[in-house]
């Protein structure tokens, strides 16, 4: 019996001791990382298995040499290039789950999708990199990299520590999740968030023309939540923190340290990267950070949570890593730069989270299998498989000790928490060869791990002042203090916060334009390439305006005198003035800071800078065309007349446009004369040929001749010429004014040509004597100009003066010159317009608004093209389309003359036989307004109308023509002549319906014709009819029948020219089934598009024909785009006009052509 129990005993502990005594038994895991980069999107940052692929290999080496660390499991290693791409990624993930892969790790940046699919097999998936916040719902994924959201519970601790309840949050859109996950945390702990603002890419706002495209972007933002925040938290990239530090500098929000900015960086601190947050790479590239403006006070007021930095033996860990990259299976060897020297690879904080997920999950296998009671392979490959176990175990180990020396804590997802430090700045020398700081940010505090992260610091911070509290003292609405305190408060608030923007706009225009100026110097966006520009054969053969006369218009300091010619840039009109040099010269980084000053200079009043066409020997400038020419030609040409108005409007552009050039970064002019003022289609002037001053002053002056040397300087100021400065100054540009304003006056060129070149410039160069006035244009030439009032002779002499000092600057003289401009319109285009209706002051009232409102304009040139084309053919061609031929198989034509008209003309005057038609087709043209028709035409007495085209309109055409014959018919009946009221007049009507083609015929004065056998037959039906009979013939008959409506008796038979006998019908009736006109509206009637007088009225004034026809031209001028008919339009208005006029306006007509080709 004994023996029994002590073998059953020995058989129980020989079963116990099987299971440990087991083959160990390998588990596959699957590492899937991103080595090649397939996709496009895939970049370095995104290929981290070039560099820590060696991680997980030494994990799986230590994990498998560990024996204390799954005892019973030898880890395998199966990896997978995914190149970064989701869908290669999933394919990947099934082929290794088919293969018996029992975990995964990674893979990188995309998980979402990938996580699905390993829970659907139930696997688990350890991701070390990949921040994607919508697997963290997923049941058999966790990962060692902290998702962004993490984050927000240290930047909560962290406000909690410092007592800063209220806050503000600026975020860029990628970071929109963040920033509501920052929201929630607030929430929870009874925190507020004043406002929310999020910065959006700006690349793709300025592409969709969005607000966020404009400089002052971040500056408004800022400017927009200052005043109920203390405290920012700025999620986004660190340039975008460089620019919203500049823009809370430029508002001098730093400046008492009421502010703070907390900023967030997921990536891992370095020593080597400690200023990246305060400097931009372009900005550290020499000197010291004490040299910028306002740095100390910048830095004091930001907090930087970052990553925190590994522990000092991490450098061991990564040097390890590079030495298992070059090991199986990956075989990732390290290049060579040069013999025997090899470039070391730089490996990330990823390396360390790819080994600590290897040991996350040893470890929690090793716990699930060490609770088994018994263990076989198949157990062991079930337990390692068990993603909802393992992940589960992982969850519950809360924290595991990282590579790094941290003690991660792993949340309710098992998502890494992070170890998160707060940087701030301190004295630390700091020195990377190119930039030197004595201080730099670095580590004060971290974030010690509990139920929630608690912020501990260990190294004082050293605020800007004090540390700033989250609200004033007496509230944002002043709702702390008493009504008397506040008010007393808010002037000086306001009164500092005008100071605080003044300045803060200066500061950031400053930096925004240095910084605009780097890009685009780099950019050359100034620069035109000679394929662009498209120039004329006879590029230095014809001057741009006016007469040979006007050839000193394009006068150069350099090289032999050229014209300014023209040519097209882009489609567009421009100017070319081409700048010659004797021998190669190259454009230095100064001159191409001009160029781009240049191309920025915009305003209304002087000539835009397009770009510059740059070669070896020459430099083609490119500017703005205008039409007008220079002011020298205006000036020149007699038949300009220049009263009171014109000069006043001219001297006030030009006043404006000198003000706005000192005023901007250019400063000066430099060579202001008459010849370089042009003037636009709009008769505005605008001052060109500014600038490049070291380009357009050449030594081979002698080459242009001596009298045009000296020519070109008798509007350069005395000090100028003495010093032969070439850059001009302020002073000097006042000086040229004043010779340009008394040129205005006198129209005699400067100094009245009273003497050569030459000896002029010498009078003005010499000094005078102390009794001795200066010489100066005679003032006596222009005491009888219309405006030479004492004010103005005043204000010429002092902007001469000798003495610069004395000369007035351009703001003032406007001032003085105000009176000037006193009951003038606004510019010279208004002036004009108010002329022409003064010229005009006998056309109707429609006119005269015509000529003030641009809309009225148009929809009377609307109306004018329909009465003389159909609607659909008027669109048609106003919108550039040709008008082709088109063929109507069945339309009703419509023919009626006025029986006796020859004997009634022969007795009755001109007039009255032109007034008469007039009054009668009038009243024929509102009766057919009342039907489906288009009248053809009318010539003489004869009236001409057609239904069924341009548009069809069925079976309709015949009885439309038939009710309206009877209308007409009765309307002749109850008519009576105005000069003849004893007379009745008899109208003849025929009506035919048959085929018929149509089109647009001929250039000037087109017509809507038709063509075909129908029209003769129609006619001949007119003229084999009775008086106040309506002939048909048996086409129409059977179209009316087939209607029906209409009473119609047998004529007979009628001997018809070219027809022979045809049997026709007359038309006597309708019957109530009969189409009826269509009431019509007054409104939508025809009205007089002009009066008639009996006398053209003279255009008092204008000498010259030509200046009435551009004057007529410039009224009309409407802002905007004027298609070819329209211009027809314009010139077929019926004012009154010379002969002459009208010649010039027919010219017009020939721009139809483009519109008919």
């Amino acid at each position: 019996m004994f023996g029994i129990q002590v073998g059953l005993l020995t058989l129980l502990v020989l079963l116990s001791v099987a299971p440990s005594q087991a083959q160990i038994k390998n588990i596959t895991i699957g590492y899937l990382t991103a080595v090649k980069g397939g996709s496009a999107g895939v970049g370095l940052q995104d290929r981290q298995g070039l560099t820590i692929s060696g991680a997980i290999s030494m994990a799986i080496n230590e994990i498998n040499e560990d024996e204390d660390l799954l005892h019973d499991v030898n880890l395998v290693l199966k990896w997978n290039d995914t190149q970064g791409e989701t869908v290669l990624t999933t394919r990947v993930i099934t082929d290794m789950l088919c293969e018996g892969v029992h975990a995964f790790f990674g893979p990188e940046s995309s998980c979402y999708v990938e996580s699905i699919v390993a829970q659907s097999r139930n696997v688990p998936m350890i991701s070390y990199k990949c921040s994607d916040y919508r697997a963290s719902s997923v049941s058999t994924f966790a990962r060692t990299e902290p998702p962004n959201t993490q984050v927000t519970k240290s930047i909560v601790s962290l406000l909690k520590y410092y007592k800063w309840r209220k806050f503000s949050i600026i975020n860029e859109n990628s970071w929109e999740v963040v920033a509501k996950s920052l929201m929630n945390e607030a929430e929870k702990n009874n925190m507020t968030v004043q406002q929310v603002e999020t910065i959006y890419d700006s690349h793709e706002c300025c592409a969709k023309n969005l607000e966020c495209c404009h400089s002052r972007y971040l500056y408004n933002i800022i400017q927009k939540t200052r005043n109920r925040t203390r405290i920012y938290v700025f999620l986004g990239a660190r340039s975008n923190l460089m620019d919203v530090m500049s823009a809370m500098q430029s508002l001098e929000m730093f400046e008492n340290g009421e502010y703070m900015v907390i900023y967030v960086d997921m990536m891992t601190y370095s020593t080597k990267e400690a200023l990246v947050y305060l400097t931009k790479p372009r900005m550290s590239s020499g000197g010291d950070c004490h040299d910028q403006p306002g740095f100390e006070k910048r830095a004091r007021s930001l907090l930087v949570i970052v990553s925190s930095p590994p522990t000092s033996d991490y450098s061991n860990f990564t040097e390890s890593v590079r030495i298992f990259n070059n090991r199986e299976p990956f075989r990732f060897m390290t290049p060579s730069v040069f013999d025997n020297v090899s470039f070391v690879k730089f490996v990330s904080i990823y390396a360390a989270y790819l080994y600590d997920s290897v040991f996350l999950y040893a470890r929690a296998l090793d716990t699930l299998l060490k609770q088994q009671p018994f263990l076989n392979e198949t157990i062991i490959e079930q337990v390692a498989s068990n993603g909802t176990k393992i992940i589960e175990t992982i969850i519950n180990s809360k924290t595991y000790q990282s590579i790094t020396g941290a003690t991660i804590k792993l949340d309710e997802n098992g998502d890494s928490e992070g170890n998160f430090s707060v940087l701030a700045y301190k004295p630390l020398q700091f020195n990377d060869g190119n930039f030197t700081c004595s201080h730099q940010m670095v580590p004060v505090g971290i974030f010690l791990h509990g139920q929630y992260p608690e912020f501990k610091i260990h190294t004082a911070i050293d605020w800007a002042v004090d540390k700033p509290e989250d609200e004033p003292s007496c509230g944002f609405d002043y709702e702390y203090c008493n009504k008397d305190d506040s008010q007393r408060g808010s002037k000086i608030m306001a009164g500092v916060l005008a100071l605080v923007l003044f300045c803060s706009i200066v500061i950031t225009i400053s930096i925004y334009r240095k910084w605009k100026i780097e890009q685009e110097i780099e950019g050359l966006l100034w620069k035109i390439e000679p394929h662009e520009l498209r120039t004329y054969p006879d590029f230095f053969s014809s001057p741009s305006k006016l007469s040979l006369t006007s050839a000193t218009s394009f006068e150069s300091r350099c090289g032999p005198q050229i014209f300014a010619s023209t040519g097209y840039f882009r489609g567009n009109l421009v100017r070319i003035k081409e700048i010659k040099f004797s021998k190669k010269k190259d454009v230095n980084r100064e001159m191409m800071k001009e160029m781009r000053l240049l191309r920025d200079i915009r305003h209304d009043n002087v000539n835009s800078f397009i770009g510059a066409v740059v070669e070896p020997m020459r430099i083609l400038v490119v500017t703005d065309y205008c039409s007008k020419g220079s002011l020298y030609d205006i000036i020149e040409n007699e038949d300009i007349k220049l009263d009171k108005m014109f000069i006043a409007s001219l001297v006030h552009d030009l006043l404006k446009g000198m003000i706005y050039l000192h005023g901007c970064l250019l400063g000066v002019h430099g060579n202001l004369k008459s010849s370089n003022c042009v003037v636009t289609s709009r008769w505005v002037l605008q001052i060109s040929d500014f600038g490049l001053h070291d380009i357009r002053h050449c030594p081979e002056n002698e080459s242009i001749g001596e009298h045009q040397y000296y020519r070109s300087l008798l509007w350069t100021a005395p000090e100028l010429l003495r010093s032969k400065q070439t850059h001009g100054t302020q002073k000097g540009d006042v000086y040229s004014f004043a010779i340009i304003f008394h040129e205005l006056l006198s129209r005699r060129g400067p100094f009245c040509g009273l003497e050569e070149p030459k000896e002029i410039v010498e009078l003005v160069k010499r000094l005078p004597k102390d009794d001795e006035e200066p010489f100066r244009p005679n003032l006596d030439a222009v005491r009888d100009a219309e405006c030479a009032t004492d004010l103005v002779l005043n204000v010429m002499v002092e902007a001469w003066d000798e003495n610069p000092d004395i000369r007035p600057d351009f703001r003032l003289i406007r001032a003085r010159l105000k009176s000037m401009r006193e009951g003038k319109q606004r510019n010279i285009m208004d002036q004009m317009v108010d002329m022409m209706v003064k010229y005009a002051n006998n056309l109707e009232e429609l006119v005269d608004q015509r000529t003030k409102e641009v809309h009225e304009e148009k929809r009377k040139t609307e109306d004018l093209l329909h009465r003389m084309l159909p609607a659909p053919v008027a669109k048609r061609l106003t919108g550039g389309f040709g008008v082709e031929p088109e063929s109507f198989s069945l339309v009703t034509i419509y023919f009626s003359d006025i029986v006796g008209f020859t004997a009634l003309s022969a007795s009755s005057t001109p007039l009255e036989v032109v007034n008469f038609l007039n009054d009668l087709y009038t009243r024929f043209d509102r009766i057919i307004k009342g039907y489906d028709v288009y009248k053809v035409e009318t010539i003489g007495d004869a009236y001409m109308v057609v239904s069924g085209l341009p548009i069809r309109n069925g079976d309709r055409h015949a009885g439309e023509i038939a009710s309206m014959s009877l209308d007409l018919l009765d309307a002749v009946k109850n008519y009576r002549v105005i000069h003849r009221p004893e007379e009745t007049l008899q109208l003849r009507i025929g009506i035919h319906t048959g085929p018929v083609v149509a089109g647009v015929v001929g250039l000037t004065m087109p017509r809507y014709c038709l063509f075909g056998d129908t029209v003769n037959t129609a006619s001949r039906m007119e003229s084999n009819g009775l008086p106040l009979k309506i002939h048909i013939s048996r086409q129409c008959k059977q179209a009316l029948q087939k209607i029906g409506g209409y009473e119609i008796e047998p004529r007979g038979e009628v001997e018809m020219k070219g027809k022979g006998r045809v049997q026709t019908y007359w038309l006597v009736g309708a019957t109530e089934t009969a189409i009826r006109r269509r009431e019509v509206d007054i409104d939508d009637l025809d009205q007089p598009l002009f009066c008639r007088p009996r006398k053209a009225p003279r255009m008092l004034g204008c000498s010259d024909s030509r200046r009435q026809s551009s004057a007529m031209r410039s009224a009309s001028v409407a802002p905007v785009p004027v298609t070819p008919l329209q211009r027809l339009a314009h010139s077929l208005d019926p004012l009154p006009l010379t002969a002459k006029f009208r010649k010039n306006v027919m010219r017009s007509c020939t721009s139809l052509r483009v519109s008919m080709s």
